[in-house]
């Protein structure tokens, strides 16, 4: 798939997090529905992100995932391209129309070869973005 509009993605990594009382969640925990901030998602490896409850202000929030299946990491352009091809299907179920007409953008979280061999991560998140931050979800905005 050949999409026009730019898709953002980090890599998904595990890393052990120490810091007492931080409320951030491993991405390996992360599900559909959790809304985010997007800066939370900057940078080439992402492993820990604050999920924030929906109902507070955020401009971010994951709105499907894809499984992969397979013993051996596919590499990294099979993991991209698969994930970018899955979230763009599922954006327009989502939003409620193609992300090519869409005023909104996504990123993923994807499994880097670490995480998929040290942590079994199979999983693509998708998320959404906000360009500027909303209360409540994105579902059916149709924007």
């Amino acid at each position: 798939m050949s999409l026009r509009r730019p898709v953002l993605a980090a890599v998904a990594t595990l890393a052990l997090v120490g810091a007492a009382g931080c409320s951030a969640n491993s991405v390996l925990d992360l599900t559909v529905g959790d809304c985010l901030n997007q800066s939370d998602l900057e940078g080439d490896e992402v492993s820990s992100v604050e999920a924030v409850e929906c109902s507070e202000e955020h401009d971010a929030e994951i709105f499907a995932e894809h499984e992969f299946t397979g013993d051996s990491y596919p590499g990294l352009t099979a993991v991209r391209e698969e994930s970018e091809e899955v979230c763009a299907d599922k954006f327009e179920e989502f939003i409620g129309v193609p992300y090519l007409e869409s005023e909104l953008y996504f990123t993923m979280l994807y499994p880097s070869e670490q995480s998929w061999d040290d942590a079994d991560d199979r999983t693509t998140l998708c998320i959404v973005l906000s360009e500027e931050p909303m209360t409540g979800s994105l579902e059916g905005a149709a924007i």
